[in-house]
């Protein structure tokens, strides 16, 4: 479902571009140099995200802060451009677009954020064309009240509506289903992404579990203080995120632990788990950390009943191989290599 709307905004962005750039040609649109090259600075970003988009849909953090920004600043330069404000505020109902993608995608600091810049741009247009121009604030007014509905309303509307769907599946899952701090999937959000995704899951040999705690983050979070500790999570999950294939799912398990699930072959076993090791560390970090990983695996398929039971048996058996890499000093992946039936049968009803 992510990979199908971020598809489907990476298109309308491709659509928007399009749309930015059949101003030119319409009354009250660019009508100078400096006007027709800010549109087409905005176009190509509009081009470039919708691709990145297409591309690479399930996108980190600092990707999707960064499509918003780009999306605002094109949103800005396209209405600033045009000569005829009225023009410009309708070119802003783009800011709909963005807005919904903040409010699926995003945390609620990002989409508040989004709201505000959404009503920066509709204020600057409007402040442009009465002092700039001959509109009047009568002739103004209906497409400056659409904008703001578009940019704004429907953003806020989305985001409440979005909160109250998460809150709902909280109540059923026991829990929140994002990280609210690095805005990777919990242990819950965990679970029902697995179970969605499960027939691509099965088509593998094997499910695999990846446990990864950061080796230094105790001495980072007590030497210098909480919010450096908080930058290295961040920084972290973010890495995880990307560099994750469609289909894989990251989620923050603890503290300072990630776990990451996918399908693999029995030859990608390790493989999975070395990547994961790789790109915890990072020799451009601030403060560096390595990571000691424990992995585990079972043979599929894994039967839709007992998603649950089957991945907190191996997160409990990777949690044991990621203690014996701490033990033996970090910076290491230990890989448990008994494949025992997927579906655990034995007390497994009383751990889920």
């Amino acid at each position: 479902m992510i990979s199908a709307l971020s598809g489907g905004i990476g298109i309308l962005s491709i659509l928007t571009a399009a749309a930015w750039l059949g101003l030119a040609w319409v009354p009250g649109g660019p009508d100078g140099t400096v006007g027709r090259v800010a549109l087409g600075v905005a176009c190509l970003g509009a081009v470039a995200v919708g691709i990145l988009l297409l591309v690479a849909p399930r996108t980190g953090p600092l990707a999707r802060v960064v499509f918003l920004g780009a999306a605002d600043l094109g949103c800005a330069l396209t209405a600033l451009s045009c000569s005829d404000a009225r023009v410009g505020l309708a070119s802003t109902v783009t800011l709909g677009l963005v807005g919904s993608y903040a409010a699926f995608f995003t945390s609620r600091r990002v989409t508040a954020g989004q709201i505000a810049a959404s009503a920066v741009v509709i204020i600057a247009v409007l402040v442009v064309g009465l002092t700039g121009g001959d509109q009047s604030i009568g002739s103004l007014y209906p497409f400056a009240a659409q904008a703001a509905f578009a940019g704004v309303f429907l953003t806020a509307i989305l985001h409440y509506g979005f909160a109250a769907i998460g809150t709902r599946n909280s109540l059923q899952t026991g829990g929140p289903m994002r990280d609210e701090l690095t805005e990777v999937l919990t242990r819950h959000g965990l679970y029902s992404a697995a179970s969605t995704s499960l027939g691509a899951l099965n088509r593998k040999d094997y499910l695999v579990v990846v446990r990864v705690h950061l080796d230094q983050f105790q001495d980072i979070a007590v030497g210098d203080g909480r919010e450096r500790g908080e930058q290295v999570l961040k920084r972290v999950a973010s890495r995880l995120a990307q560099g994750v294939r469609g289909g894989d799912f990251v989620a923050r398990t603890g503290d300072a632990e990630f776990s990451a699930l996918a399908g693999v072959t029995h030859e990608g076993v390790r493989i999975f788990a070395n990547r994961f090791r790789e790109l915890v560390f990072s020799v451009e970090d601030p403060v560096p950390v390595s990571a000691s990983v424990g992995v585990a695996f079972a043979p599929t398929p894994i039967p839709s009943t007992g998603v649950q039971v089957a991945i907190d048996a191996l997160l409990d058996r990777a949690e044991v191989a990621m203690r014996s890499a701490q033990d033996a000093g970090g910076d290491r992946v230990e890989i448990d290599w008994s494949v025992p039936d997927p579906m655990p049968s034995a007390n497994a009803e009383a751990h889920s």
